[in-house]
């Protein structure tokens, strides 16, 4: 399992909740200060957390980095490749927001958060990924409450693909139906707190059975991502007054898109018209079947 770090604020941005009270203050800081943080020696930065620096050490490595100079070369990167580019205003609505802005900061949100989970994904692993769906015997998608729409969502398009697929999004079934899983099948849970009992029980009884365990989760350090064979970040987060947002819905669509996608370019991989798109190439296979048929 691998994570992509290159989007080294995106992705601090995401793991930030599974980290401790001392490592958090110090993710705030380098969130807060990035520019600061890239050009401070280990000293300087220790003094201005109020931490040893050992502590920063320990925490760089902790996030996946070599050390204090790996992160700050990647924040250099970052901050040089931005140095043209103006930030987004706020997406937070406030009150008295007229209705096309808070239309727009919908727009800005849905955006925001589709950079930041392709700047989340690790592009080495969507080929296993892929080669363990079209490999599985059975596909079995589960969520709850809103991760279950997508668990839904996700069943749908993967058996228009010609993979078979089931979803289960309560307690009661997922436990009947996953106790008769077989080492050949795959279980994808959505889940984006990484915490949802229901569907870590699902990956302890597919564990017991041998199956594939996928995770599609905001947290890199949960229950869920510990007993999986791989996991797929999200981002968005979950508002106090609104539940699940719609950056963490557009998010987990966004990932079964891009699977889907990736599956049908798998696939195809045999046409000799490369030059076509995916759409005119499925129109010609359509027309194919319906000429022989």
């Amino acid at each position: 399992m691998s994570v992509n770090r290159e989007n080294v604020r995106v992705y601090i941005s995401n793991i930030i909740g599974g980290l401790g009270e001392t490592d958090r203050h110090i993710a705030e800081f380098v969130l807060q200060s990035p520019a600061q943080v890239a050009q401070m020696p280990v000293s300087k930065l220790a003094e201005a957390v109020q931490l040893s620096e050992a502590t920063i050490v320990r925490f760089c490595k902790k996030i996946g980095y070599a050390g204090l100079l790996d992160l700050k070369a990647a924040l250099k990167r970052e901050l040089l490749e931005e140095s043209d580019q103006h930030l987004p205003s706020s997406p937070d609505i406030f009150l008295n927001d007229s209705r096309n802005d808070v239309a727009q900061k919908i727009a800005l949100t849905v955006d925001t958060t589709m950079k930041e989970t392709i700047g989340l994904l690790d592009m080495n692993i969507i080929h296993p990924v892929v080669d363990r769906f079209l490999t599985a015997n059975r596909v079995l998608f589960v969520g709850f409450g809103a991760s279950g729409l997508s668990a839904m969502e996700a069943r749908d398009k993967m058996n228009r693909q010609g993979i078979d697929s089931e979803a289960y999004t309560d307690r009661f079934t997922m436990t009947l139906k996953l106790a008769n899983l077989k080492p050949e099948d795959l279980v994808v849970a959505f889940s984006h707190s990484g915490e949802t009992p229901e569907v870590v029980n699902a990956f302890i009884l597919a564990k017991k059975a041998g199956a594939g365990c996928l995770a599609i989760t905001h947290s890199p350090n949960s229950p869920l991502t510990e007993l999986a064979d791989t996991f797929l970040l999200t981002c968005g987060s979950a508002g106090p007054y609104q539940g699940d947002s719609i950056a963490t819905r557009i998010s987990q669509l966004f990932m079964i898109e891009f699977l889907c996608t990736e599956i049908t370019r798998h696939n195809l991989r045999d046409s000799a018209s490369t030059g076509l798109s995916i759409k005119e190439l499925l129109i010609k296979e359509r027309i194919k079947r319906e000429s022989s048929g």
